[in-house]
This record gives C-alpha cells, sequence and structure tokens, in this order.
C-alpha cells in the first residue's frame, strides 16, 4: 500500500486481546467499598456502645465496691478518733486530773478498754512528761490486759519532734508513724484544755498491723484481694501481714511494695490507668491493669494469670500522705464482660483494619499509572525524552488508552526532536515566560566554527566516513558548548552556529562562549591523539566570536519557524573565523574574538593582540584578538575529560 503526500501518518496500536476493566467497574468497586466501610462504621459504633456500656456497670460496681471498702475503714479508725474526742471533753468538764494518777488512769483505761483497735491510750504535758495505759497482750483478757505507764519524761527524739510540731496544731489530727519495740503505729492525737488553757496532749495509738486484719476480712467478704498503702509505694496492710508469724517472717508495714512478696503489688508503679473507666461522672476511683510479665503476649496473656485489674481511691486525713485503698483481681475474676468487650472491639478494629488495607491497595493500584504517566510527562516537558520510557498497558480501559496516546506522542516527539536542537526547546520551556520566543533585540555573543581544509579531506572519504567524522565533529562541539549554557543554532556543512544569552538571559555570556571555545581547543586535542591512533584523520577548525545586538527568536514563515538570531553580530562573527588561517594558520583550533568580547574578559583569560582588520563586507576595521591559556573552572576541566 502507498500513502500520498498528503496523507497523516498513523501510528497503529497492536490490538491486545487481554481483558481490560472499564473505569465503570472499578467506581462500582469503590463506592461497594465505601459502604461497607459505612456498615463497617455503624457496626463498630454499637460495639463502642456495648463497649461503653459493659464498662460503665463495671466502673458502678468498682465504684460500690471502692466505697464500701473506705466504709470498713474509716470505721475502724473512727474508734480512736472517738476515744481521744471523749477524753479530751471529759478534762475539759473536770472528770480527771492529769496530776491525780488514780483519776486519770481509771479514765484512759476506760476508754482503751471500749476501743479494741487501740494499742493504748497516753498524755503527754507540755513539758514531755508521758504516762499512760497500754494494751499488753489483746483486749479480750480480763485480767492482766492493761499496764500502767508511771509519769517519766520523753526520751526518743523521734516522739519529741513530733510533740513540738503538734504545739502550733489545733484540733483532731493523725500524726507521723511511730517506731518503737512493740512495732509500727499510726496515732491519732487532740489538745486536752480546760478553761481555754491548754495541759497537754491525748494521744491513741494503733498499730500498723491490726489494718491487715481490715484487710483480710474485706478480702474474704468481697471476694478480692484488699490491700491499703501510703502514698504509691509503701505497703500499710495486706492479708499476709494479718498472720502472726509475719514479722517473724520479715514481713512488716511500711515495707516497699517491691519488698512484700506480692508480684502484683510490687508492679503497682507500672499499673496503666484504663480510660474506659472514666467516662461519665468521676467518682474518685482509679481502675488499672497491672501486668505482672512481660513475656506473654496476646490470647495467651489475657487468658493466663498474668494480667490484673487494680481498683484504688486515695483518701485523706490519715497521715502526713493520703493513704491508698484498693483491691485487685485476676481478669477472669472481675468478669467476662470485659473479655466479651474487648473481643468485640478487636473483631470490629481487625474489620476496619482490613477494609483499610483493601482502600489503600485499591487506591495505590488506581493512582500508581497516573503518578507514572506525571512523572514520565514531566520528563517530556524538560525535553528529556531519551529517558522517558514507554508506559506499559493496563487492564483499565481509559488507562491503556492513555498509554497508548502517550506512546505515540513520544515516538512523534523523538521524531521530531532529532531535526531540532533539544537544549534550545528545553530552555524555552524552562524560561516559563510568556511570548519567550518572539523576536527581541538583545546583546549576544555568537560563535562560528570551521573545519580548516575540510573540502580536500572529504575527497578522500566515501559519504559514510565523511557523515561518521561530520557527527563525531558536531558531538564535540555540541558537549561543550551545553556545558557553557550556549545554544547550538544550525550546521552549515562542516561548520556549526552557535550563541550564548539567549533564550535564558545568561550572565557573561561572553566569557562563556570562550571558556567554551577553550574547551573545544582542548576537547580536538585529545581526540586528535585518539584518532591519530584509530586511524582517523585529525581536524584543524577555526572559531569566530563577537558580542553585540542582534534579533533573537522566531524567524521565518508561519509553517516553518526557526529560534535564530539574525544582524551584524552574526555576520562578525562568521568573519572572525574565516581570518583566523590567516592569523594562527599553524594551529590545530584557532580562535579569533573581537575587541568587544574580549573587553567584557577579566584576567583568567590570556588574550593576544592580533591588530585591527577590516573584515569581508565592512567598511570599519576591527581590533582582534587570539585566545590563549584560558583558566577553565571544575565544570569544563570535567567536561573536557569526559570528552577524551
Amino acid at each position: 500500500m502507498t500513502l500520498s503526500s498528503d496523507q497523516p501518518v498513523r501510528l497503529v496500536r497492536r490490538q491486545d486481546q487481554r481483558r481490560r476493566i472499564p473505569v465503570s467497574a472499578i467506581m462500582a468497586l469503590s463506592f461497594g467499598t465505601l459502604v461497607f466501610l459505612s456498615v463497617g462504621g455503624v457496626l463498630a459504633l454499637s460495639v463502642t456502645a456495648n463497649y461503653r456500656n459493659t464498662f460503665e456497670l463495671l466502673r458502678s460496681q468498682a465504684n460500690l465496691l471502692i466505697d464500701a471498702m473506705e466504709d470498713s475503714l474509716r470505721g475502724h479508725m473512727s474508734h480512736p478518733e472517738d476515744a481521744v474526742e471523749g477524753l479530751a471533753k471529759l478534762y475539759a468538764a473536770g472528770g480527771f486530773e492529769i496530776d491525780d494518777g488514780k483519776s486519770m488512769d481509771a479514765a484512759l483505761a476506760g476508754a482503751l478498754a471500749a476501743v479494741p483497735e487501740a494499742s493504748g491510750v497516753l498524755v503527754f504535758t507540755d513539758d514531755t512528761v508521758s504516762r499512760g495505759v497500754v494494751r499488753t497482750s489483746g483486749g479480750d483478757r480480763p485480767d492482766g490486759a492493761f499496764r500502767i505507764l508511771p509519769p517519766e519524761p520523753v526520751t526518743s527524739a523521734q516522739i519529741l519532734t513530733l510533740l513540738e510540731a503538734r504545739r502550733t496544731v489545733d484540733g483532731l489530727r493523725w500524726g507521723s508513724f511511730v517506731v518503737n519495740e512493740g512495732g509500727l503505729y499510726a496515732n491519732v492525737s487532740l489538745p486536752l484544755v480546760r478553761d481555754g488553757v491548754r495541759r497537754g496532749l491525748v494521744v491513741v495509738p494503733v498499730e500498723l498491723q491490726t489494718l491487715s486484719k481490715v484487710a483480710l476480712d474485706l478480702s474474704t467478704r468481697f471476694g478480692t484481694h484488699a490491700f491499703l498503702l501510703d502514698g504509691d509505694n509503701r505497703i500499710l496492710a495486706i492479708e499476709r501481714l494479718a498472720d502472726p508469724a509475719a514479722r517473724e517472717n520479715g514481713l512488716q508495714p511500711l515495707m516497699a511494695l517491691t519488698s512484700i512478696g506480692d508480684p502484683v503489688l510490687a508492679r503497682f508503679a507500672t499499673r496503666k490507668q484504663l480510660t474506659e473507666f472514666q467516662t461519665g461522672k468521676p467518682l474518685n476511683v482509679e481502675v488499672a491493669e497491672i501486668r505482672t510479665t512481660t513475656t506473654e503476649s496476646g490470647w495467651k496473656r489475657w487468658l493466663g494469670d498474668t494480667v490484673y485489674i487494680s481498683i484504688t481511691r486515695r483518701i485523706e486525713g490519715y497521715g502526713d500522705q493520703p493513704w491508698t485503698i484498693g483491691a485487685y483481681y485476676t481478669r477472669g475474676e472481675l468478669g467476662d464482660e470485659v473479655l466479651r468487650a474487648w473481643v468485640s472491639a478487636v473483631l470490629g478494629i481487625i474489620g476496619l483494619a482490613c477494609a483499610l488495607i483493601a482502600a489503600i491497595l485499591l487506591g495505590r493500584r488506581l493512582s500508581l499509572p497516573i503518578q507514572t504517566i506525571a512523572g514520565q510527562a514531566q520528563r517530556v516537558a524538560a525535553f528529556e525524552l531519551d529517558g522517558v520510557a514507554p508506559l506499559p498497558p493496563s487492564r483499565v480501559r481509559e488507562l491503556d488508552d492513555q498509554a497508548s496516546a502517550f506512546n505515540a506522542m513520544l515516538v512523534g516527539l523523538r521524531a521530531f526532536s532529532t531535526y531540532i536542537p533539544r537544549a534550545l526547546v528545553a530552555k524555552l520551556v524552562r524560561s516559563g515566560e510568556i511570548d519567550v520566543a518572539q523576536p527581541r533585540e538583545a546583546i549576544v555573543t555568537v560563535m562560528f566554527t570551521d573545519i580548516a581544509g575540510f573540502t580536500t579531506l572529504s575527497e578522500s572519504l566515501d559519504a559514510a566516513s565523511g557523515a561518521r567524522l561530520l557527527n563525531h565533529h558536531f558531538e564535540i562541539l555540541c558537549r561543550a558548548i551545553d556545558a557553557q549554557g550556549g545554544t547550538v543554532d544550525k550546521f552549515m556543512g562542516d561548520g556549526m552556529m552557535a550563541f550564548f544569552g539567549a533564550p535564558d538571559r545568561l550572565k557573561g555570556h561572553a566569557a562563556a562562549a570562550v571558556r567554551a571555545a577553550a574547551l573545544i581547543r582542548q576537547s580536538l586535542d585529545e581526540d586528535n591523539r585518539l584518532a591519530g591512533r584509530e586511524g582517523r584523520p585529525a581536524l584543524r577548525i577555526r572559531i569566530g566570536i563577537h558580542t553585540g545586538p542582534a534579533i533573537v527568536g522566531n524567524i521565518g514563515a508561519a509553517d516553518r519557524v526557526n529560534y535564530t538570531i539574525v544582524g551584524d553580530t552574526v555576520n562578525v562573527s562568521q568573519r572572525l573565523q574565516e581570518i583566523g588561517k590567516l592569523l594562527a594558520p599553524d594551529d590545530a583550533t584557532a580562535i579569533a574574538i573581537s575587541g568587544e568580547t574580549a573587553s567584557r574578559l577579566d584576567e583568567r583569560f590570556e588574550t593576544i593582540p592580533a591588530g585591527k582588520h577590516r573584515l569581508r563586507g565592512r567598511g570599519e576595521a576591527i581590533e582582534v584578538f587570539l585566545v590563549g591559556d584560558v583558566e577553565m573552572d571544575e565544570r569544563a576541566a570535567t567536561h573536557g575529560s569526559d570528552a577524551a
């Protein structure tokens, strides 16, 4: 089949027999995913509501439990408080005298008998003399249960310090813990005042170990593990301290939690508060998770006995710092409600995660071809056609059509770019200016090159060899000019025209043109040495460079336009190239520049005056210089080695 010249050339894509998915199907799948996510969201809301309701119920139960525990503790501690208040009122009413040992001892013994929680009742006068009644071995013994303490000065530094601090504090107060040979004690005190005069202080000590009986009773009543802490790090009461042999086994109150032998309380400081229990009205109850080991994970951890739930509350008024009353359960003891809520939450999260993964994979699958097209299009926009790879086919119909159209465009651009300067197009694209290619006057530097004696040389070469020689030569020239920011305009036989300073406004375009010429000279010398070893003919060239005004822009007819320069500057540079053979006939590369170009160079360029010359076609002679050594920058030096 023969095509006429007016028939358009069409690039026909080979029909692909693979099944392609239309974008409508993908959209349907996307909407289906959205519907699925919406249903999953509703399901997640339901699970969340169930989860919250479950924890709200457990939170209420925890609050009721901790209230009952606090009531038991405060009931235990209220009896000593009642005792000191009763004695203070009795003294204020004249019921006994501090100096009357018989009446006071009777009053103290009666108060002690009514308070089984107390270890004794003591009176300290303001001159630091103590007296009182203490329990010997047990309040249930009818005889010998109490021992009368005779008056004696206080010698304990600890008690003296406490008494001194108590002088400035009125009212009922629980003081710091006291230690003696009998054990560890909390104490409540109240000043003895009559007729506005303070005479002493009544103190009721409570042995801390008795608090463990309260903890044991609470643990038995509520089926839990009750405890009482001084702050967060010292034990006050726990079940095992209620054992009479606890002290012999090295256990006593105020020990560090890590030393008491309870693996749960030992990790109390690492507890993690469960925020699910903090919703709704604040109840001053902390519910937290305590893990006794970090080696188990997942279902094994939850189904084993390594996770505990602690319920605690801070209570004030019994010492220098708040006490912490609480209890802990294993997860199974707390109930299966938490597990069911947790499992439903996990299942909901897994469902949402699967939907999210599906959405991500689908989105990536759809966006990958588009991203590829965008990336390749950016390279096309920069006219980097050699780095653009054809787009692969797609099962999506629209994307496959787009890839086919892009590949056809790429074939056409590569064919088109063979006949136009790529560097020029790239500069025009990068400039980003409107009407940048419209003709304008600008100061530019123009370079002309020509191979000396090429006509004679070509007579000894066949057409193919001559073409290869010229192509290789022009490749060296173009590489040097591109390296210095110049633009190759056209090739004329064995000559070439290039210019610097357009379309981009290159600063120092005269220096850039001379550096390009010096780089051509260096590269050509190296290539000539290589040509001698390869049996190729060595070349000698002449270069003319001139700087001046010129018309720059699109020149030509409507259907055939060239971005070029015209003007007298072009003619001068061409004439300078012609007189190169007269000025340096024996040089492999003769570089002749005008005085205008030389005036724009600095000390890095060696310019050799060659006198004034009248150029062909011009009436006035111009100053001409030959270029000697040029100090090349790193970029030019690297380019020169690559060319070699």
